[in-house]
């Protein structure tokens, strides 16, 4: 802030007398954990409103010099009131004052993203506590061991680095410091579950008790909370109906009826339509996914280096000479291994990132326009099809893979869990599995074992293990199985700690999945019904009403094109609506749009000759 070329030390020196004036503010930048003091933040926000007011002012002077250009032609209707005194002295104070309040706001909308990441995750984080302190952990260690995995488990595990601080650098002892995060956290839920492990941690008694019982207790608020928000999801579902079918219905109607009088208001309709529809779905889309419990989906690699076994070597027995050649040539083979790796198999980045298919498939949206003779707003419902199509066939590829290697991970803990019981160790155990079949983890065990045959550590080949696969569940697992493995042999419980864990998350989501199949119906019937009445439109309503002598007052052409553009615009956004309700996410939702899309070229182009 002292480089700017405004200096608003002021601003700061007054905020930090009147610290009481920003006590939210105080509150909602520790719940956020943003490092930064109140009073420098205030004085940021200020200088951004100043900023805000110079830009405005100057952009309404500039204006008088614009307002003659044609494409701003829309304007010079407002002119007086653009132009008046009131607005130059208005319109740069008001919009000042909304970026400076938003600003100030916006600690606070991070701290409740925190509070809602935190509250997703706290089963599976208290499922790992569970087995940690199950399998004799002390609960410092399982806190230090939270905090350093923050690719599982998010926010929790920076709550956790703060509690890690607190003991490590300020040297407070673990209640205070467990009471300090529970202070500031911006969960309710985590805040009571610091709040209620601190006498648990004074008691010294079974603290994995505790635990066990805050695991159940979460999943169970976790089904709760879903089965309120499948009710929430049958409230929208028939607000879809009715905003998104029976309204554009009306609206076609009433264009159809214009026609008939002749007036010059059908623009306007048009407007409602092209505008409307998109921004209420986008309204809808943020509505579901702001009442939607979220899950990481997604397949997470971690970059983590792992120790290596290798033989001790003398200082003395380095041949400096031959070190770099050999280092150099070692580093040639490995790049030569990689490129050759992507040269079998050039999709793989795609299919583990389908956002990256779009890097091929938007230069093809080009074809429509060069290949075909359609009319442009086909060419255009075309060119979007074949640019999401590779996106989602990726992502579906991706989802269905994800699903089989995650019901595969109970399974394999259980079977592991076993032969564990047996008095074999892990490693052992391991090796027995190679036996039987698991799914899609049966070949990546058997790389674990190899991977310990030739020579490497069972910590480290599980690591490699979770880097490889790196799905949310078996992302948990492993960690879970690494820690407990360094504590004892013994990892029955552990390991079946983490297969329940698994199971609740493969629950919740088929749940979830099986009701969204209802919507899915509902949709598609909707749209349905929405393409049978445009078909009786073209077909049987106009026709018969040009043979009435309506020929002359109805624009053919353009109500059809308006029917197949309303469609083309609710078959794409009803497609993210779907992937949003049945999914919580907008590319599950690609697969739709692309059958919507196609059903409403085919019906328009085959079944009313448009």
């Amino acid at each position: 802030m002292h480089n700017s070329l405004i200096d608003l030390g002021f601003v700061r020196r007054y905020a930090k007398k009147r610290s009481e004036k920003y006590y939210f503010l105080i509150n909602s930048l520790r719940a956020a954990r943003m490092d930064i003091h109140y009073s420098t933040y205030v004085e940021q926000g200020s200088l951004y409103a100043i900023q805000t007011y110079a830009v405005v002012l100057v952009s309404l002077f500039l204006m008088r010099f614009l307002i003659d250009v044609p494409i701003f032609e829309i304007l010079r209707t407002y002119r007086s009131l653009i132009f008046s005194d009131l607005t130059y002295i208005l319109l740069p104070v008001i919009s000042a004052y909304i970026v400076y309040w938003s600003y100030l706001q916006y600690p606070r909308f991070v701290a409740y993203s925190r509070a809602t990441k935190i509250d997703v995750l706290l089963p599976h984080a208290s499922s790992f506590c569970y087995g940690m302190t199950k399998g004799g952990t002390p609960i410092y260690e399982t806190i230090k061991e939270l905090a350093e995995n923050p690719h599982i488990y998010g926010e929790i595990a920076t709550e956790a680095l703060y509690i890690v601080r607190d003991v490590e650098l300020l040297g407070n002892d673990l209640v205070n410091a467990v009471k300090n995060t529970a202070r500031t956290t911006p969960s309710k839920t985590f805040h009571d579950f610091l709040e209620n492990l601190v006498p648990m941690i004074q008691g010294g008694s079974d603290i994995h008790q505790y635990f066990a019982v805050k695991t159940e207790q979460y999943f169970l608020h976790a089904k709760k909370t879903q089965e309120m928000f499948i009710k929430t999801l049958e409230i929208i579902s028939e607000v879809y109906v009715v905003a998104f079918v029976a309204v554009p219905i009306f609206l076609l109607i009433t264009l159809v009826t214009i026609g008939l009088l002749n007036l010059s208001q059908t623009s306007y309709l048009f407007h409602s339509l092209y505008i409307g529809l998109p921004l209420g779905s986008i309204a809808l889309i943020v509505l579901i996914d702001s009442i939607s419990p979220k899950e990481e989906l997604g397949i997470h690699y971690v970059n983590r280096e792992t120790e290596r076994r290798s033989h001790s070597m003398e200082e003395e027995e380095i041949d400096e000479e031959n070190y770099e050649s050999n280092l150099k040539n070692y580093n040639n083979k490995k790049l030569k291994r990689k490129i050759i790796a992507k040269l079998k198999n050039p999709l793989a980045p795609i299919l583990q990132k389908p956002l990256y298919a779009f890097a091929f498939s938007i230069p093809l949206m080009a074809l429509p326009f060069l290949l075909t003779s359609f009319d442009l707003n086909k060419q255009i419902v075309l060119s979007i099809i074949i640019a999401i199509l590779p996106v989602s066939l990726a992502h579906e590829y991706k989802m269905r893979k994800l699903a089989k290697l995650d019901k595969a991970v109970p399974d394999f803990l259980r079977r592991l869990a076993e032969v564990n019981e047996m008095g074999i160790p892990v490693n052992h155990a391991i090796s027995l599995l190679l036996r039987s079949d698991v799914g899609l983890l049966s070949g990546e065990i058997k790389r674990v074992w190899l991977d310990m045959e030739w020579g490497g550590e069972m910590k480290d080949a599980l690591s490699r293990f979770e880097n490889r696969i790196g799905t949310p569940a078996l992302r948990r697992a492993v960690t879970l199985l690494v820690k407990a493995t360094e504590v004892s042999d013994d990892t029955r419980d552990v390991l079946l700690i983490a297969a329940e864990d698994t199971e609740n998350m493969l629950k919740l989501r088929d749940d979830r999945f099986n009701t969204g199949f209802i919507y899915l119906a509902t949709v598609y019937i909707a749209f349905g019904t929405f393409m049978y009445v445009c078909y009786s439109f073209s077909t049987q309503f106009i026709p018969s009403m040009s043979g009435i002598g309506g020929d002359g007052m109805l624009n053919v052409d353009q109500i059809t094109s308006t029917m197949f553009n309303t469609c083309g615009i609710l078959g794409f956004f009803s497609g993210l609506i779907l992937g949003e309700m049945a999914h919580g996410n907008l590319l599950s939702g690609l697969k739709h749009s692309v059958i919507l899309l196609v059903l409403s070229f085919a019906c328009f182009t085959i079944l009313m000759n448009y």
